[in-house]
């Protein structure tokens, strides 16, 4: 995960830095202004963001990232709760209020962890993607592959179902038989000896691979219900 601050005080910097650490991240990238911030423009998954700041303030920022970067994730680090009411967008988080607290930093990585797996971008081709929440499960087709989504679209696309196994088993993909990977998201349950999704549709899973698939599936509910916790 890319993590970044954005914090004129040194101080404060430094707080961030220490719990960071001890959350085991220390790869993170500091901005000192709102101005080096924007002049970088870097891409980020979760950017940690003072609202009160010189010349350029957090919800300025926040308003280009929105336009400009729309696949980060901001929390808003503040000591007045008059000034959330400016603070909501889509992809703010939350509100931090000072001093941080090591538990409140882990809370809003954990929830960017969550969604970055729901959203994951996922390259029909080289200007095209969609979001792999998106994808209810992939077809082989011989030397393609079909990717059938949520809206009832296809997707024909040259790639081996071995190499989206790789690519998206982070994100709740598993394969239950030899033609299909399955997006656990989009699994309303499971039955004897096949899976019915959230639009109805049915597929069979294989003998061999019945008993892992119904296992992975009661390890990845528990830990939607962990993840739950967090909200």
């Amino acid at each position: 995960m890319k993590i970044g601050i954005c914090e004129d005080s040194i101080e404060e910097q430094t707080q961030y830095l220490n719990c960071f650490q001890k959350l085991g991240y220390s790869d993170i990238a500091v901005f000192n202004s709102g101005e080096e911030l924007l002049e970088k423009m870097p891409s980020l998954d979760l950017l940690f963001l003072d609202i009160e700041m010189d010349k350029i303030s957090g919800i300025q920022i926040k308003n280009i990232f929105e336009e400009k970067k729309k696949n980060t994730y901001i929390v808003f680090y503040t000591k007045h709760t008059e000034v959330m009411q400016e603070g909501f967008g889509a992809n703010v988080l939350g509100f931090i209020y000072k001093p941080i607290t090591l538990h409140e930093i882990k809370l809003y990585i954990d929830k960017t962890s969550i969604k970055l797996e729901q959203n994951y971008p996922v390259y029909i081709n080289n200007n095209t993607y969609v979001s792999s929440d998106d994808i209810l499960y992939i077809e082989a087709d011989h030397n393609y592959t079909v990717l059938y989504m949520a809206d009832n679209y296809k997707n024909l696309v040259r790639k081996s179902i071995d190499n989206w196994l790789t690519e998206l088993a982070p994100c709740g993909f598993i394969r239950i038989h030899r033609s299909y990977i399955v997006n656990m998201y989009n699994i309303n349950h499971i039955d004897t000896s096949s899976i019915i999704l959230v639009n109805g549709r049915r597929l069979n899973i294989s003998r061999k691979m019945l008993s892992t698939t119904k296992e992975a599936f009661e390890n990845f509910q528990l830990k939607l219900f962990n993840k739950s916790l967090l909200y």
